[in-house]
């Protein structure tokens, strides 16, 4: 098991530190909420203690904003802090058909390989640099699935977006617009 300082010290490292301890609560709700409420509600996105949480009609909406402030405790609980201050639904088609894309079938090329074997050569340990580079392979899949299932960047931040809607910015834009 890798320690979590190490992990900390790694996304220090990177800068990404910060952001991933304001995202901590969406990585944990399904561990959280369960599976039957995880079917039904998906984190989107973490911003200054506001959990936005996507459901697929207004009865599920309206459910589960009654037992928000629940979630919200449960949450704050496994954290062991007071981070989430608020959790909103909102209503999204949802759920969406996945496709049977898969992501072993996709193929990393030799320059993303050599990038992320770049980015973990300063690690020592062994099992952490086993895992961060797993999980480097699979995120640059999954952004290279996403691409082959339409996604488009968003033009203010870059992140890829499944409709027209960036959870990174909250805001709406157009295909080409800036």
């Amino acid at each position: 098991m890798i320690e979590p300082t190490l992990l900390e010290k790694v996304l220090r490292k990177y800068g990404l530190f910060e952001k991933y301890r304001e995202q901590e609560p969406a990585l944990l709700w399904d561990r959280v909420v369960g599976e039957r409420v995880s079917r039904l509600a998906r984190p989107i996105w973490v911003q200054e203690g506001v959990l936005f949480v996507a459901v697929p009609s207004h009865v599920v909406q309206h459910e589960f904003s009654l037992m928000r402030e629940e979630f919200r405790k449960r949450l704050n609980n496994a954290l062991g802090a007071e981070r989430v201050k608020e959790i909103r639904f909102r209503v999204e088609s949802f759920p969406k058909p996945r496709s049977a894309l898969s992501l072993d079938a996709i193929e990393l090329g030799p320059e993303e390989e050599r990038t992320i074997e770049q980015v973990v050569q300063d690690l020592s340990d062994p099992g952490l640099r086993s895992v961060v580079t797993q999980l480097m392979r699979k995120a640059k899949k999954m952004e290279k699935a996403r691409q082959q299932l339409g996604w488009k960047p968003c033009p203010r931040c870059g992140l890829l977006c499944e409709e027209h809607f960036c959870p990174l910015c909250a805001q709406s834009f157009e295909e080409g617009s800036v």
